[in-house]
């Protein structure tokens, strides 16, 4: 439950960044949604660039929206724009590499992104493509990290977190989005944005008339955030999505004496935007009471018999598997099952998990100690025989491809998963779809089988070695070879990026050495000036007080009057030099403290606690 205070925004904020990109839907969208944020931008003379993803011909000739974007974005003072022409509701994931063109060679560090709750299928298709590509882009997100995310409004209000004061460039904001004649001879979209952004306006100050609604979150968070969740961030957001005819789904769980756990699973389940029959296997504990198929054992069989018995219960033709301590967010069926859909002859699908890793906190409860994106990897057949990359609640197969493929051994009770994930990629490849769907959770004292048998512990390298001998047909030299060189070349190509990341730190801390010098020195030289400027001060009250002693006297003084006067006006002559001076250096103070570089110091000292 959120708070008033972090549910309404009672204070405006300043959303700057040196280098602001703005993606729209629409020529059109960028001026309605943050034509303000784009305004106070360039006013300031910030980079900003304009990326328009459709062509508008559903809604005027393409021609005439495209130069009607540009004559908008030159009356707020930019040039920056691109076009990218996909068609009118027909934008899809295919425009994720263009984007990561922009995002690539511009770098910004805040970026507008039509909001996940649009009702529009452009504006969501163009959020989500945005949301998948950080998750699935190693390369690009460490380009980006340091970047802001801001998620605006335009066909569905959204749930702000930070409110933007544009009263002072609101008019040109309107006279902008009247650029686009094709559009308001439709309908009267300065005047829509006028009555949000007064809206906008009624919980800041009255000083402020207009304000624009964002979302705001940092970029590395939407790494480890379903789409799911983000929607529910920013508000309920309307069933507004359609799928084809759903794939027959049956979900396997296994449990044994963990009641609370298993109904948390089945309700990420049902909560699932595909139907699903569930199977929970009980695996020799107390029969759970919940409203499901359960197949019961009497007494326990180990985790591979209990999957086993769960599969030949399903009855559907696809199966997907959840352990009673994993969690499915609400996209991970229709995810897999669009994915099958589109991937006929796949032997298997699959989706990225987030690992979160619990231990009790203060008040008794468990608490989230990490989130790591550690399952993210491509489908590699050879890499497979080395080593396990694909959580099982990740997956989709067929009822029948586990059953051809034997199921799982009960020789193994860890890293069945894994022997049984060998002898499924035989028999075709794995599809890979790199968005987060779910999520593997670590209990600390909770039983996890990972944290009872951690990496490099006895028991998990004996586990590994049995995988290893019962597929050693499999396994030669060369297999070991081409795992080897190809985790080298990643290897390789991560340590460039850390070596890369390593040099721009060293880069800025030189920068920020240099500019605390100048900032010094500027703040030196203005004390001296306002010094030189409170002598002068006295000086010419000295002078004042001398000219009126000499006015009152006789004519004689009226020599030594005008010398004086002379001298008056020769020393306010100078304070005024010497106040244009101290505005001068100022400036430069002010650029300095604008500077992202400066900003990013600052953010690092604040983390430190001696901001």
């Amino acid at each position: 439950m959120l708070i008033e205070a972090e549910s309404i925004p009672y204070d405006a904020a300043r959303l700057l960044g040196e280098r602001l990109l703005v993606l729209a839907p629409h020529p059109d969208d960028e001026v309605i949604g943050c034509g303000g944020l784009v305004a106070q931008h360039l006013r300031e003379g910030r980079a900003v660039r304009v990326v328009v993803a459709t062509d508008g011909a559903e809604a005027g000739g393409a021609a005439r929206r495209e130069e009607e974007s540009r004559r908008a974005l030159a009356l707020l003072g930019g040039d920056d724009i691109h076009f990218l022409r996909f068609a009118d509701r027909a934008l899809d994931e295919t425009v994720a590499p263009v984007l990561r063109d922009h995002l690539a060679a511009f770098k910004p560090d805040l970026i507008c992104v039509p909001s996940p709750i649009e009702i529009h299928p452009d504006h969501l298709a163009l959020s989500r493509a945005f949301c998948d590509l950080v998750q699935g882009d190693e390369s690009l997100f460490a380009d980006l990290a340091i970047a802001r995310v801001a998620f605006y409004e335009v066909s569905q209000p959204l749930r702000p977190n930070t409110l933007v004061d544009i009263t002072d460039v609101a008019e040109i904001k309107y006279q902008a989005i009247a650029a686009h004649e094709s559009q308001t001879a439709i309908r009267d979209y300065a005047g829509y944005a006028r009555g949000l952004n007064a809206y906008r306006a009624s919980t800041l100050p009255p000083a402020t008339k207009f304000a624009e609604a964002y979302w705001t979150t940092p970029l590395p968070i939407l790494r480890t955030t379903p789409f799911s969740a983000l929607r529910r961030s920013i508000a309920e957001a309307p069933a507004i999505e359609t799928t084809r005819a759903t794939l027959p789904i049956t979900v396997i769980i296994r449990t044994k004496d963990r009641p609370a756990l298993l109904r948390e699973a089945v309700h990420s389940v049902r909560a699932n935007e595909h139907p699903a029959e569930i199977v929970v296997v009980n695996d020799g504990g107390a029969r759970p009471d919940i409203d499901v198929k359960v197949v019961q054992h009497d007494k326990s069989r180990g985790r591979s018999e209990a999957m086993n018995s769960g599969v030949r219960a399903a009855t559907t033709k696809y199966i997907a598997f959840l352990d009673d301590d994993d969690l499915y967010y609400p996209e991970h069926l229709s995810t897999l099952a669009a994915a099958a859909q589109s991937a006929t002859s796949s032997a298997a699908w699959y989706s990225d998990a987030v690992s979160s890793f619990l231990a009790v906190g203060d008040r008794g409860q468990y608490e989230s100690r990490s989130r790591l994106r550690l399952f993210a990897n491509d489908f590699d057949r050879e890499l497979l025989l080395i080593d396990n990359y694909i959580p099982l609640p990740t997956l989709l197969t067929t009822r029948e491809a586990f059953l051809d493929a034997g199921g799982f051994d009960p020789q193994f009770d860890l890293f069945e998963d894994w022997d049984f994930l060998i002898r499924l990629s035989q028999r075709g490849d794995f599809t890979h779809v790199p968005r987060v769907t779910c999520e593997i959770r670590s209990f600390e004292g909770g039983g996890s089988i990972l944290l009872a048998a951690p990496e490099g512990s006895a028991r998990f390298r004996d586990a590994k070695l049995q995988v290893w001998r019962k597929h050693a047909s499999r396994i030669s030299n060369e297999t070991f070879a081409n795992v080897f060189e190809r985790q080298k070349r990643r290897a390789a190509a991560l340590e460039s990026t850390a070596v890369d990341a390593k040099g721009r730190r060293a880069q800025s801390e030189n920068a920020v050495a240099r500019l605390e010098r100048e900032k010094n020195q500027l703040i030196a030289e203005i004390q001296t000036l306002h010094n030189a400027i409170n002598e002068r001060t006295i000086y010419i009250k000295e002078l004042e007080g001398v000219i009126q002693v000499l006015t009152g006297e006789s004519d004689r003084a009226t020599a030594e009057s005008e010398r004086l006067r002379k001298s008056l006006d020769d020393a306010q002559a100078m304070g005024r030099a010497t106040y244009a001076e101290i505005e001068r250096l100022q400036g430069l103070l002010n650029m300095i403290y604008k500077s992202r570089t400066w900003k990013l110091h600052a953010m690092v000292e604040r983390m430190k606690g001696r901001g």
